[in-house]
């Protein structure tokens, strides 16, 4: 991803500004994971498993370096498209939505409006930012390391086919074509946290606050919609892997596709869109790991809590 990156940056240079030190951090940044991930396990063919060196911080860096990483590629995906101007997609987008349900969901879901509801919802949607850390986490310290690089191929995949697709289908969401984006706080008004949280995501949307023009700087990155993907990956893994964690994380995903319509995040074809993916990611990690890895039917196994 780092590598498509350089070359659309390479590409579109006389219309990027600083291309070429985007270019270098990229570069920079694929010699230092090379260097993580085979210094690392180079040193592991010398110890007689993984466990030796769980206090190692090369360990940590290998396995948790892609957190920070996915970071810095999620914002460059944002500079390009900000720096490109594509037109977006969003009325295509709604009027499908419309042509399937004869309304319009997200103004739908406002009769049911309510601060309870709101804040849960909002508090929902918000668990996807540390949700990975916290499934990755549960694998890690209970030493499932195939299943915790799996996980990480798997999600973070996801992640970057998702980028791609957002040159392609640019939208900003129904919180800016089918609402007012400044009237949300009185229109869905939540109870202790709602307005904390939309800040935060606010901020990393990269919206300047209290601009009059918020969908000029907001990320283009509403098809698909990587809180159902993510939510639905998650899912599937805790199930494959035989987790407990599964029982949270069936119901959890459901109540992300309702939160990204009652809060107006998303569209339903953004919902759509996130599934195939979904389905998507997982054929191909299927494919990819071929051979490599046995989940199911592993008599020694010890299921996760």
């Amino acid at each position: 991803m780092l590598f498509i990156l350089a070359v659309i940056f390479f590409y579109f240079n006389s219309r990027i500004e600083y291309w070429y030190l985007f270019i270098l951090l990229d570069l920079i940044l694929i010699f230092v994971i090379w260097k993580i991930v085979t210094f690392y396990e180079k040193k592991l063919e010398l110890q007689q498993n993984e466990d030796d060196s769980k206090k190692s911080f090369l360990k940590i860096l290998r396995y948790w370096y892609g957190v920070a990483v996915i970071l810095i590629i999620f914002k460059q995906v944002y500079y390009i498209t900000y720096c490109l101007k594509p037109a977006d997609w969003d009325l295509l987008f709604i009027k499908l939505d419309f042509l399937i349900f004869g309304v319009n969901p997200t103004q739908w879901a406002y009769q049911f409006n309510n601060p309870f509801l709101t804040e849960c919802l909002q508090i929902v949607y918000a668990y996807y930012y540390p949700m990975i850390i916290v499934f990755g986490l549960e694998l890690y310290l209970w030493h499932r390391y195939k299943e915790f690089k799996y996980t990480i191929f798997i999600v973070f995949f996801s992640f970057y086919f998702s980028y791609l697709l957002y040159f392609i289908f640019p939208a900003n969401g129904p919180r800016f074509h089918l609402h007012d984006f400044s009237a949300i706080s009185s229109e869905l008004p939540g109870l202790f946290l709602t307005e904390y949280i939309r800040a935060f995501l606010n901020l990393g949307e990269s919206i300047p606050n209290g601009v009059s023009n918020p969908q000029d700087f907001v990320q283009r990155d509403a098809m698909p919609s990587l809180h159902i993907i993510t939510a639905f990956l998650i899912m599937y893994l805790s199930w494959k892997f035989r987790s407990k964690s599964f029982f949270f994380y069936l119901p959890y995903f459901f109540l992300m596709i309702i939160a990204t319509i009652y809060l107006r995040y998303h569209y339903i074809v953004d919902i759509a869109g996130g599934i195939i993916v979904s389905v998507i990611t997982i054929w191909i990690g299927k494919f990819v790991y071929k051979g490599k890895l046995i989940f199911e039917g592993e008599p020694d196994r010890v299921s996760a809590p």
